[in-house]
């Protein structure tokens, strides 16, 4: 059966995919596709909250490919699209926090800056870090950024103002940690963001929405929680990026990933007491704990079956052994 996107784009062969889908398929990743019709969404998405920051998505996913040229890739991992996550994040993060214009040219520079050095710093966490990276060089890059912007004057970090809002509302919260993923907290991009996952892979779909409802709930019933953050996702969008993050890296295991978009949830204002600005964080240390358990559960509470004293009769088949606990962690290159 024909995917979706097959529709629209016809397959192409690793090393063979034109530079324009490799563009869309960076994109898809900030989601772990490698989709381009779920590229296409993810901008729509973006480009329905603020036009400039689709053109500033736009110009990473254009730099990224050429920049991992340069650097050498070719094959597998540059058609996947893979090396687009972290400057397609940094690319959107800009805009986001800081005060950003079509006219101006200072913060231009700063993102293509920003993403060079994401580019770069993706392939040294990739060569020295013996687990994925996932986000890393975002989170590296964006915090230089937002600790160096007092003395850089180009650079004038958002302020954001409490909102007066009292009542909560479920739905749209939930819709709004799915666009909030893409740094686009409305109900619309929610659902274009949802249904481009949706097309890519169904399972991942499901979950980002489940990832979504979990973490909300979990943080409006904490306590402590403005409503009106709630209805803009901020306290969902790494339950999102965490129950599919988890999801791909630690065996497809659902109860991993619920259990993952839980522990992303609680860990947010942690991070947020150590004076750092959240962001994609709690999905990152998130999935890093996850696939540490894992490496302990293989590595010391595996146990064996246990030994019989008698063999087995020659009429029953022989016994396979139990399958692991916890999936074998693959790396997934070029995060």
């Amino acid at each position: 059966m024909k995917e979706p996107v097959d529709y629209i784009f016809p397959p192409a062969a690793p090393g063979q995919v034109p530079y324009w889908r490799l563009v869309l398929r960076g994109t898809s990743q900030m989601c772990f596709q490698s989709n381009e019709l779920t590229g296409l969404f993810f901008l729509a998405a973006v480009l329905v909250a603020s036009p400039i920051s689709a053109a500033y998505l736009l110009v990473a996913g254009i730099m990224t490919p050429a920049g991992r040229m340069l650097l050498g890739d070719r094959g597998v991992v540059l058609s996947s699209g893979l090396p687009g996550l972290n400057p397609s994040l940094i690319a959107i993060a800009i805009p986001a926090f800081f005060e950003t214009g079509w006219t101006n040219v200072g913060m231009w520079a700063v993102l293509v800056v920003c993403v060079a050095i994401t580019i770069m710093l993706v392939r040294v966490c990739v060569a020295i870090l013996p687990f994925p990276t996932l986000a890393l060089p975002f989170l590296i890059v964006f915090w230089t950024l937002y600790a160096l912007a007092p003395q850089i004057d180009v650079v004038q970090p958002l302020h954001f103002t409490a909102t007066a809002q009292t009542t909560f509302h479920p739905v749209m919260a939930v819709l709004s940690s799915l666009g909030e993923a893409v740094f686009a907290p409305m109900v619309l991009p929610g659902v274009l963001f949802a249904s481009g996952v949706l097309l890519s892979n169904w399972r991942h779909g499901v979950l980002a929405i489940c990832g979504a409802a979990i973490s909300t709930a979990v943080a409006y019933y904490y306590g402590n929680v403005d409503p009106g953050s709630a209805d803009l996702g901020l306290y969902g969008f790494n339950g999102v990026l965490t129950a599919v993050a988890v999801f791909v890296t630690c065996g497809g295991k659902l109860r991993l990933s619920i259990l993952g978009a839980l522990i992303a949830t609680m860990m947010i204002p942690a991070i947020g007491d150590l004076g750092l600005q959240t962001v994609s964080a709690p999905y990152v240390f998130t999935t890093w704990l996850m696939l540490g358990l894992g490496w302990f559960e293989d590595k010391w509470f595996d146990a064996e079956p246990p030994r019989t004293s008698k063999p087995a009769p020659t009429t029953q088949p022989a016994r396979t052994t139990r399958p692991r606990a916890s999936a074998q962690i693959a790396q997934r290159p070029g995060d």
